[in-house]
């Protein structure tokens, strides 16, 4: 397999989206961040989902772990609050948030070749895309670990999901099955 063969849709935020909205697409798909695209679509970045982690816990909990224990769940709405009122612009220009610029990969790469570059650059997404021009996708690592599962003989049913299955389609199939009284609209 090549990364063409592998590139996936992967839902993105942009600089606008809230940080709730990205909080909301971790949870959602269980990944463990983001990918940011700019002003055209393109993926440039990738936030860990730590970082917008980050937001919702209080500086002063970070300077002092042991004021953790102040907090339980009943201020969920405290800390949803705190996503809402961020933007991932904002974790993009914090001094002490770390996200990643995506990697690329060529579409004739392959698989080992894939999978080197991810570990190189300890990246969980890949961009890929020709020299000088633009991207075709992104190949995720869930994505790489399914293929060479596939190609070991060692697919299962979920695996094959991974590989069949975009991340945009999950997304999508779990929006349409929960109520929509959101009034917080992606970016």
């Amino acid at each position: 397999m090549q990364a063409d063969d592998l590139v996936e849709r992967v839902p993105v935020v942009h600089r606008g989206t809230n940080a709730l909205e990205a909080a909301r697409i971790i949870a959602t798909l269980r990944v463990s961040g983001v990918v940011v695209a700019d002003d055209n679509d393109e993926p440039v970045a990738v936030i860990p989902g730590t970082q917008v982690l980050r937001l919702v816990v209080p500086r002063y909990v970070l300077d002092n772990a042991a004021l953790a224990h102040v907090y339980d769940e009943a201020g969920a709405d405290e800390i949803c609050a705190r996503l809402r009122e961020h933007t991932v612009g904002e974790l993009l220009d914090d001094k002490d948030v770390t996200a990643k610029r995506l990697p690329q990969v060529k579409p004739n790469d392959t698989l080992v070749e894939i999978a080197a570059v991810m570990v190189r650059e300890h990246a969980p997404v890949v961009v890929v895309r020709e020299p000088g021009t633009s991207s075709m996708g992104v190949v995720t690592l869930s994505r790489v670990l399914a293929a060479i599962l596939d190609a070991a003989g060692e697919a299962g049913p979920g695996v094959t999901h991974t590989l069949t299955n975009d991340l945009t389609d999950v997304l999508d199939s779990s929006n349409a099955q929960e109520p929509s009284d959101r009034n917080d609209a992606p970016s």
